[in-house]
């Protein structure tokens, strides 16, 4: 493996990290690498980058490169192995039309998504249930509530519908998790749209223009295996005998009618209140977990450029908007970190019902619009909202319906500048830093929204943060209220090994909103190992074990 290190501020145009290293490649003194070169100049060997990453130290903004120079034989070995590690039991696993009732996946977010690829890909014609529209007409309702011309639709907007909460967001791929299953779910999304630097880049991010198109791919792969995808349709519950499913039932513009099944994965996302109240009446057992909340806050992209690699990157080619991950401890004795930072983006709206205001961060590919913006959250879990299973849903719908009286009651989201917090004052306006939410905002007092001790908390986390970043803290810096769905308040308790729920035998809880992942990538992984339990689930009965 080569190494190179680039600093842009010498480039005078925007190139591709290949051709960076191309051209770098045709001056090297270094015999390896000219000898590698040479090859790959004669078609015996293909350049493959491994990872991409900037280093801002002491001053100097560089850009960083690990790559390979591979042979045609090679290249093949490492794409068919990415391209098997989701399917283990393909060999050994028989499906002729018939054989088995077909699997039904609820929810068509990352997991769900993922999951009905890997069954249809062992031939077992999944059935996908969304309640929310195509991505195509789901971008239109969006695109209407945000400019005011049309109320919140509670069943398609920025949680449900085709792709999931994830599909209008920035589209970041990284997560803490380990996986050798992040290669292959990074290069389908390559297939089908999404930039080839996500498979190298150490902060992968796809866009919500690019996911539009991904989503809409991915779909008709499954369609084209015999799967079927039905949107604007509603899970209802579950036909059983004894504690095994043979049915579930659903609604759509039809009316109510059942789907013969005997395995379903469940994927809700975190957002499916509905659905998990339906669950909890239905006893399929469930339990309250940990999760966080707070506001976004954000701040002019230059800014935040400058404060992160000294230089405003729109004006160096081939590096991109800074982000960045914070995290301190307060003298509330909690905690106040960042998350979901949106980099060269915008506040949206995020609720799901139309007396409520929920946040959410969004970019483009380019991430080049004047604000930046992040979730400031405070953890909270059992101490603060109850034992109950279905408490910290009420937690956080008390939050959001309160948010949206103290915005005016017309979907306009309470807004303050952050000097104007620390005064305790309502802010009579913004000229530095103007909020992006839309339709719209309001200048609020905060204190009418949080409990004290979170309140506390975010006031005192922002000025430990501005230690870390400079002029985080700043005075102009806008918080947008309230971020309350950072991850799913309930986990639907499952089977270590077999991914099976503890006592309802043929559903197979998955995803961020079955409190088993938290994000796009752990969530497509979570839907992927899902999947393959219920195969081996099919096996299993299948020879008889």
């Amino acid at each position: 493996m080569f190494e190179l290190s680039f600093d842009p501020a010498k480039e005078t145009r925007a190139i591709s990290d290949s051709m960076r290293i191309i051209n770098a490649c045709r001056n090297t003194n270094d015999a390896a690498l000219a000898l590698a070169f040479e090859q790959c100049k004669s078609g015996d060997r293909s350049l493959v980058i491994r990872k991409k990453f900037i280093d801002a130290r002491h001053g100097q903004l560089k850009l960083n490169y690990r790559f390979d120079f591979l042979d045609e034989e090679t290249l093949m070995a490492e794409k068919d192995d990415i391209n098997m590690r989701p399917f283990p039991y393909l060999e050994d696993f028989e499906c002729t039309d018939g054989e088995f009732q077909r699997p039904v996946v609820i929810g068509f977010g990352p997991a769900g998504m993922f999951a009905a690829l890997t069954l249809a890909k062992y031939g077992l014609k999944p059935i996908v249930i969304e309640r929310g529209a195509d991505v195509d007409q789901r971008a239109q309702i969006c695109k209407d509530f945000k400019s005011g011309n049309s109320p919140i639709n509670s069943s398609s907007n920025i949680q449900f519908g085709e792709g999931g909460a994830g599909t209008f967001s920035d589209g970041k791929l990284y997560t803490g998790i380990n996986s050798a299953l992040k290669a292959f779910i990074a290069d389908v999304f390559v297939l089908h749209g999404a930039p080839a630097e996500i498979m190298y880049d150490s902060k992968p991010h796809i866009g919500t223009d690019n996911l539009v198109k991904v989503v809409k791919g991915i779909r008709k792969d499954i369609e084209e295996l015999g799967g079927t995808v039905m949107f604007d349709t509603l899970f209802t519950g579950f036909k059983t005998t004894g504690n095994k499913i043979h049915a579930i039932t659903v609604e759509d513009r039809y009316g109510a009618r059942e789907i013969k099944t005997d395995k379903v994965v469940l994927a809700p996302g975190h957002s499916g209140r509905d659905t998990f109240s339906a669950l909890y009446r239905m006893g399929i057992k469930m339990e309250p977990k940990p999760f966080a909340v707070g506001v976004r806050i954000e701040h002019l992209r230059s800014e935040i450029d400058r404060a992160q690699y000294g230089v405003d990157t729109a004006q160096v080619p081939g590096v991109g908007a800074a982000d960045y991950k914070l995290a301190v401890d307060t003298s509330t004795g909690k905690k106040l970190y960042t998350f979901c930072m949106c980099p060269g983006g915008e506040v949206i709206a995020a609720q799901s019902s139309p007396k409520a205001i929920c946040t959410n961060g969004m970019s483009y590919h380019a991430r080049d619009m004047e604000n930046s913006n992040s979730a400031l959250l405070v953890p909270v879990d059992t101490k603060d909202f109850g034992t109950g299973v279905m408490d910290g849903i009420t937690f956080q719908e008390t939050l959001e319906n309160t948010a949206f009286l103290v915005g005016g009651g017309a979907g306009y989201a309470p807004v303050t500048r952050y000097g104007d917090l620390m005064q305790n004052k309502i802010s009579g306006g913004f000229t530095k830093v103007k909020p992006s939410f839309k339709p719209g905002v309001r200048p609020a007092d905060f204190s009418k929204i949080f409990p004290p001790k979170i309140l506390a908390t975010i006031k005192e986390g922002i000025t430990l943060m501005g230690d870390k970043i400079d002029g985080f803290d700043s005075p102009d810096a806008v918080l947008t209220a309230v971020e309350a769905r950072s991850s799913s308040p309930v986990r639907i308790v499952r089977d270590a090994q077999s991914f099976e729920s503890v006592n309802l035998s043929g559903l197979f809880p998955a995803g961020e909103g079955a409190g088993y992942a938290g994000g796009i990538m752990s969530s497509a992984v979570d839907g992927i190992n899902t999947a393959n339990a219920l195969v081996y689930s099919l096996m299993h009965n299948q020879f008889g074990g």
